[in-house]
C-alpha cells in the first residue's frame, strides 16, 4: 500500500503489555504526562500479592472450537479441579523462539491461535481497567501500543506477536504499523533504569549493562548514553546474550533436593504434594534468600508426612520443613548463580567500560544474586544495582519507548541480511549451473545481495537502498516478489543464496505500478529502501514516482 504518515497524537494513550512465558504485565500512560506511568496490579481470581498475571490457557477437552475458558489466575485455579475435563496450555511462547527445541503443542492449536486466545482475554480486561481510570474519556481507537518480545527473538518470532495482536483485536490489519510498536525487554529495561535508578547519573558514552532474569530466560545487553540537545540517547553496544537458564532452574533443583529428602517415600505422595512444596519454596523463599539464614518451608496438609520413619532427620517439625542456608546455597543456588557470573563476565569482556550493572526481571530482587554479583564484579564495576520494582522494569520501560519511540539510537544487527538478486555472471568464478541468459546479457542467479552484517551497527533512521531491475513481461503484471535471506554467519557474507547456512526468511511483494512509458520486454528499475536498526525489519519500495510500504510476509515462509 501507499505510505501513510503515522500522527501519535491520534493515539494519546499508551499501553505496553509484557506477553511472558509463565506471567504477563500490563502498563499505561497518558501521552502528555510521561511522570505518571500506571501499572495493572489487580488481576481476576488473583491469589497472591504480584503485580502480574499467568500466562495460562484453559480449554475444555474435545471441544472441536477450542474456545477459551480461561486465562490468567482463573486458569491455574480451574486447572486444579479434580477431573476437570479441561487442559492447560503454558509456556507456548516459548515455541517461538528458534533456538529453543521446544515440543509440539499437543492440541489442535497452533502457537499464533494460542496467543491471540490469551492476548484477547488479556486486552479486554485491561482496557476495562484502563477506562475506568483517567482514560474514562477516551475510546480504545485512542490507544497505542508497546510489545516486549525477547532480544534475541527472530523476524519470523516477532512477527508472529504482530499477529497475534491484530487477532486479539488489539490493532486492526489496516492500521498503521506504528500504531503497535515492538521492543525488547532488555531495551525497555534499559530505559526504565535509566530513569529510575537515582544513584545513576550517566554521561555522554557512558555504559550500563542489563541483565534480565527471567523465570525461564536470561538475557544481558550492554548499552551506552550519548547526551544531545533532544536530550539521552540510547544505543546498545553489544548483540546481547541469551540463555535458557532462567529461576525457574531453581525450582527443578528444588525438586530434586525434595525427592532426596523423601527417598522411597516419594514416588508414594499425592501427586500434587512436591510441586505444592515447590511452589510455596517460589513464592516464598526464592526470593528473599540471603544465603545466610535458614529457611522454614510451610508444608501442605496430608498424611503422606506421617507415614515418615524419622520426620525430624528430613528437616520436619511442627508442619514446617527446615532448610539450611548451606544445603539450598550448595543444592538449590550455586548451580544457577555460576551460570549468571559466567554470563555477566562474557558480557564485561566483550564491552569494556561498563559503569554499571542493573538486575532486573522476575528474580532482579533476591538479595542472594545480588550480593553474589556484587561479590564478583564489584571491583571491576562501579555501580551494582537493582532498581526500584525490578519486575516491571521490562513493562514500565516499554511505556517509555511507546511515549519516546527514537530515545534508542542504533541497534546490533543479529543476522546477516539480504535479498536474492540477479547480477552479471562472472566467468571463472560463477558455476554454469547459475547462468542466466536476458536482454542480450548473462546473468548470475541466486546472488546474495547483503543489506547489512551481523553485529554490525545500524542506526534506527538508518535506511538502506539497493536498486534492482525486473523484466515487464505483461502489461497487467503481478507483484513483483523480492526473497529477503539470512545467515547466521560472522564471516563475510556468502555469494549465493544457496550456500550453507543460508535459509529464506521472507518475501517482499512489490506492487507493479502502470508505467505507460516502459514497453513489453523492457527493465523496470526498483528501490527497495529497508530498515534493520528497528526491533522490526521494516521495507518500502520506490517505483517510478509512488513509494510503496512492503508488508514484509514472514509467513509465506514458515508458519507456527
Amino acid at each position: 500500500m501507499l505510505s501513510q504518515f503515522f500522527n501519535p497524537r491520534n493515539y494519546p494513550i499508551v499501553v505496553a503489555i509484557e506477553f511472558g512465558i509463565t506471567f504477563s504485565a500490563c502498563a499505561y500512560a497518558y501521552a502528555q504526562d510521561d511522570r505518571e506511568v500506571i501499572n495493572i496490579t489487580s488481576w481476576p481470581k488473583q491469589s497472591i500479592q504480584y503485580p502480574k498475571t499467568p500466562t495460562l490457557n484453559l480449554y475444555k477437552k474435545d471441544d472441536p472450537e477450542n474456545k477459551l475458558l480461561a486465562w490468567g489466575w482463573r486458569a491455574k485455579k480451574e486447572a486444579l479441579r479434580p477431573l476437570a475435563r479441561r487442559f492447560t496450555l503454558y509456556r507456548y511462547k516459548l515455541h517461538l523462539d528458534e533456538n529453543q527445541q521446544s515440543s509440539p503443542l499437543d492440541v489442535d492449536i497452533s502457537v499464533l491461535e494460542a496467543i491471540s486466545h490469551y492476548l484477547d482475554a488479556f486486552h479486554e480486561y485491561v482496557v476495562g481497567e484502563i477506562m475506568r481510570g483517567f482514560a474514562k474519556n477516551f475510546q480504545r481507537d485512542h490507544f497505542r501500543y508497546c510489545l516486549t518480545v525477547p532480544a534475541m527473538w527472530s523476524d519470523r518470532g516477532k512477527n508472529v506477536m504482530r499477529q497475534a495482536a491484530v487477532k486479539a483485536n488489539l490493532i486492526k490489519d489496516t492500521d498503521h504499523p506504528d500504531r503497535l510498536m515492538l521492543i525488547s525487554d532488555s531495551e525497555a529495561a534499559a530505559l526504565y533504569c535509566e530513569r529510575k535508578c537515582d544513584q545513576f547519573n550517566p554521561g555522554n558514552g557512558d555504559r550500563y549493562m542489563i541483565c534480565n532474569v527471567g523465570d525461564e530466560i536470561v538475557e544481558l545487553t550492554v548499552f551506552e548514553i550519548a547526551v544531545t540537545t533532544a536530550g539521552r540517547r540510547l544505543s546498545e553496544v553489544t548483540k546481547g546474550h541469551s540463555a535458557s537458564c532462567g529461576s525457574v532452574s531453581l525450582d527443578r533443583h528444588m525438586r530434586r533436593l525434595l525427592e532426596e529428602k523423601f527417598g522411597h517415600h516419594a514416588p508414594n505422595f499425592p501427586a500434587n504434594i512436591i510441586p505444592n512444596i515447590v511452589d510455596t519454596f517460589a513464592n516464598v523463599i526464592k526470593p528473599q534468600f540471603d544465603g545466610i539464614e535458614d529457611q522454614f518451608l510451610l508444608l501442605p496438609p496430608s498424611r503422606c508426612f506421617e507415614d515418615l520413619e524419622d520426620p525430624e532427620a528430613v528437616g520436619i517439625s511442627d508442619g514446617y520443613m527446615v532448610l539450611t542456608a548451606a544445603e539450598l546455597e550448595e543444592n538449590v543456588f550455586e548451580p544457577f548463580i555460576k551460570d549468571m557470573l559466567s554470563l555477566i563476565q562474557e558480557q564485561l569482556t566483550e564491552s569494556k567500560d561498563c559503569g554499571a550493572i542493573f538486575l532486573v526481571g522476575d528474580f532482579g530482587s533476591s538479595k542472594y544474586l545480588y550480593s553474589r554479583v556484587k561479590a564478583q564484579f564489584s571491583s571491576q564495576v562501579g555501580l551494582i544495582s537493582i532498581p526500584p520494582c525490578p519486575e516491571l522494569a521490562v513493562v514500565r520501560g516499554a511505556v517509555y519507548a511507546g511515549l519516546n519511540p527514537r530515545v534508542a539510537t542504533s541497534r546490533i544487527a543479529r543476522r546477516c541480511y539480504g535479498i536474492s538478486s540477479d547480477q552479471p555472471f562472472e566467468k571463472g568464478k560463477d558455476p554454469l549451473a547459475k547462468r542466466k541468459f536476458e536482454l542480450n546479457r548473462v546473468w548470475c542467479i541466486d546472488r546474495f545481495s547483503p543489506y547489512v552484517k551481523r553485529g554490525q551497527k545500524v542506526n534506527v533512521d538508518e535506511c538502506i537502498s539497493r536498486e534492482f531491475s525486473f523484466t515487464k513481461y505483461s502489461e497487467a503484471p503481478k507483484d513483483y516478489r523480492i526473497a529477503l535471506y539470512a545467515t547466521d554467519t560472522d564471516n563475510e557474507p556468502p555469494r549465493y543464496t544457496t550456500d550453507a547456512g543460508v535459509f529464506k526468511l521472507a518475501e517482499i511483494p512489490i506492487p507493479y505500478p502502470h508505467l505507460p512509458s516502459s514497453r513489453l520486454g523492457s527493465l523496470v528499475k526498483v528501490k527497495v529502501n529497508m530498515n534493520f536498526g528497528l526491533n522490526e525489519i521494516k521495507a518500502e519500495a520506490v517505483v517510478g514516482d509512488k513509494v510503496y510500504s512492503a508488508i514484509i510476509r514472514f509467513d509465506a515462509v514458515n508458519v507456527y
